[in-house]
C-alpha cells in the first residue's frame, strides 16, 4: 500500500504558527431542557473562522495533538420562531487529535462571545430578554484532509444564549446543531 507524502496530508497545516480560514453553514435547533416548553428558535447561520496553531502537535498515542486559537463571525436568518435574524462574534480554543499521516482529524472545541438578535423578551416569553447576549458553545467535529491546503468540515454542537443575570429574567435559548463546510490552511 504506497505511504501518503505529508504535503499529501497537510500534516504541515498543524504546525506551530500555521494559519487557517473556515466557511461553513449549519442550524441550530432549540433544546428544551426540562419540558419548560419555550418558544421555539431555529436558525440557519453562515460562520467565518480564523485560525492559528499554537504549538505543533505532541503527547502520547491517540491525545497527540495541537491546540488551536479561533476567531468567528456568524450571521443568519430565524426561520422558525421570533424575530428575523441572529449575528455574533465568538472566540474559540480547539484542540485538534492529530495523527501522523491520518486523512481524517476528530476536533473539539469550545468558546464563547456575544449574539446579537431582534427578538424581543415579549415575543420569547423572556427567553432572551436583551438584543445582545452571550453566547456560550461546544462543538465536536472532523476534518477530512483533501490536499495539502484543502479539508471539509462537519460538526455537531450545543449553543447556550443568555444575558448572564445582567437582566432579569434570564431564562436563556439552548440549542443543538451542526454545522458543514470547507477549510484553506496556508
Amino acid at each position: 500500500m504506497p505511504t501518503l507524502r505529508t504535503a499529501e496530508t497537510g500534516a504541515d497545516r498543524f504546525r506551530s504558527g500555521a494559519w487557517e480560514v473556515e466557511d461553513l453553514i449549519g442550524g441550530y435547533f432549540l433544546f428544551d431542557r426540562g419540558g419548560n416548553q419555550r418558544v421555539t428558535v431555529d436558525y440557519l447561520i453562515n460562520n467565518v473562522r480564523l485560525g492559528a496553531m499554537l504549538y505543533n502537535p505532541t503527547g502520547p498515542g491517540f491525545l497527540r495533538g495541537n491546540v488551536e486559537a479561533l476567531g468567528e463571525v456568524f450571521a443568519g436568518g430565524i426561520f422558525h420562531g421570533p424575530g428575523t435574524a441572529v449575528a455574533g462574534l465568538t472566540g474559540f480554543l480547539r484542540y485538534n487529535f492529530v495523527q501522523p499521516g491520518a486523512r481524517i482529524v476528530p476536533y473539539f472545541q469550545g468558546g464563547g462571545g456575544i449574539i446579537y438578535t431582534d427578538i424581543t423578551a415579549e415575543e420569547s416569553d423572556n427567553a432572551v430578554s436583551l438584543p445582545v447576549e452571550f453566547n456560550l458553545q461546544a462543538i465536536g467535529g472532523l476534518r477530512f484532509i483533501v490536499n495539502s491546503h484543502w479539508s471539509i468540515m462537519t460538526e455537531m454542537g450545543y449553543r447556550h444564549i443568555s444575558n448572564a443575570s445582567i437582566k432579569s429574567p434570564n431564562y436563556g435559548i439552548d440549542q443543538l446543531g451542526g454545522n458543514l463546510g470547507v477549510a484553506f490552511s496556508f
